[in-house]
């Protein structure tokens, strides 16, 4: 019994990360539909303040998300803008990462 408020606050969790994932996937596309970068800087800054194992878990959604509908979106906010104060090595190793994930949908 000691576990289901866990079970249920883990399924709360997940649900309110669901929900920033849509909303930052939606404020993304807007973004770059609008070419607003002020817009797009303002959402990596809001991500950049949730707690890392929060911000991992959002950015990998965010990822996944992005490749489904656009993989030039995802690449660019993903990379031109949200790792855009990160080292050469940590946004070659994301691209690759964006890659083959682009590549293992494009095989389904």
């Amino acid at each position: 019994m000691e576990d289901q408020p866990q079970d249920e606050d883990l399924k709360g969790l997940k649900a309110h990360l669901n929900n920033l994932v849509e909303a930052v996937v939606k404020a993304v596309v807007m973004a770059n539909q609008t070419q607003e970068l002020d817009d797009v800087l303002m959402i990596r800054d809001e991500l950049h303040r949730l707690p890392d194992y929060l911000m991992t878990e959002v950015i990998n959604d965010v990822i996944l998300n992005l490749v489904k509908i656009d993989a030039d979106l995802c690449r660019w906010f993903i990379i031109d803008i949200f790792l855009r104060d990160a080292q050469a090595e940590g946004k070659a190793d994301v691209a690759e990462r964006i890659n083959l994930l682009i590549a293992d949908l494009q095989r389904r």
